[in-house]
């Protein structure tokens, strides 16, 4: 699992999509969660990988799509 620094669950890979920290959801009061993509390590995994194509090849201990394929 990775956190953010505001404690946000960060999901990389599918455009973004499934992240926590997108500016898409919403918190537990209601409140919509910032978008946090600019201060994200893993931004990159969101922009340039189409589907999870290089997740099966990661070695990033807390990624959650470490070795995922398609």
């Amino acid at each position: 699992m990775i956190i953010d620094v505001t404690g946000v669950e960060l999901t990389p890979g599918n455009n973004g999509d499934d992240c926590l920290g997108n500016g898409e959801f919403f918190d537990q009061n209601g409140e919509l969660i910032e978008c946090c993509c600019e201060e994200c390590d893993y931004m990159m995994c969101c922009m340039v990988m189409k589907g999870f194509d290089n997740c099966k090849d990661c070695k990033d201990e807390f990624c959650p799509n470490v070795g995922r394929e398609k």
